[in-house]
């Protein structure tokens, strides 16, 4: 009898082994894998425009722009899409501020889309568009929106505070 049990319980025991399902899910978990690294890559991209325009190198802010970017800035004027016209416009503006940086960025995505926050500082030194400077700072807090292709490219660009804001506390003409 006890013989009987031990072949019982061995039988039991030694049944073939079924597919794992894991293999089924693993085209899930490397999508989601690609994503997570499109996603933090975008993340870079986007910081490393900021970190570009804090630091008044034109050329990093839009080195990774699409042929079809847009740059709403904070809606007040007209869009702009022609990367010459963002560079000089960008310059001008580096002229004007010249000690303007960004502290305390951090990056949040979903998607396609990445929001950078960072704290803007800086002094009115410099002439913009025939307005002369007041020796005036600013600070204000930004939030930057930025959406990417499927590429990793920059398409466009939003600014959520607007230029008034600096405008008031540089001393500048209300228009």
């Amino acid at each position: 009898m006890l013989l009987s049990c031990l072949c019982l319980v061995v039988a039991c025991n030694n049944n073939p082994q079924k597919p794992q399902v894991a293999d089924a899910a693993t085209p899930a978990v490397a999508t989601v894998d690609s994503s997570a690294k499109k996603i933090e890559k975008n993340k870079a991209t986007a910081i490393a425009a900021i970190e570009g325009f804090s630091n008044h190198n034109a050329q990093a802010v839009f080195k990774d722009i699409a042929p079809d970017y847009v740059d709403y800035g904070d809606g007040l004027g007209p869009a702009m899409k022609n990367k010459d016209s963002l560079i000089t416009m960008v310059g001008t503006f580096f002229k004007a501020f010249p000690n303007m940086k960004a502290d305390n960025i951090t990056a949040m995505a979903d998607g396609n889309r990445v929001a950078v926050f960072a704290t803007w500082t800086g002094k009115f030194t410099g002439e913009l568009m025939g307005m002369k400077p007041t020796g005036k700072s600013f600070k204000y807090d930004d939030v930057d929106i930025f959406t990417f292709n499927d590429a990793g490219q920059l398409t466009s660009h939003r600014g959520t505070q607007s230029m008034q804001t600096v405008s008031l506390q540089v001393g500048m003409p209300a228009k």
